[in-house]
């Protein structure tokens, strides 16, 4: 089941991270960038597992339910 995330990182996010985010929309902010839309479980630890093999330094995680 794919529950709606949001995503936030330090940092903004280059063209090259942003391929690792499929479908998934990604906002950039003064500081940080908001990444959001479906993800199952095993997609969310897949993403978080990227995320962190590139460096990136998440800020806030938020699961809202369907």
């Amino acid at each position: 089941m794919r529950e709606r995330y949001e995503i936030r990182i330090r940092g903004l996010i280059g063209p090259l991270v942003r391929r690792i985010f499929g479908d998934l929309r990604v906002e950039t902010l003064p500081c940080q960038s908001t990444i959001r839309g479906r993800l199952s479980p095993e997609e969310l630890d897949h993403l978080l597992q990227r995320l962190q093999e590139s460096g990136v330094e998440l800020v806030f995680l938020e699961g809202k339910g369907s």
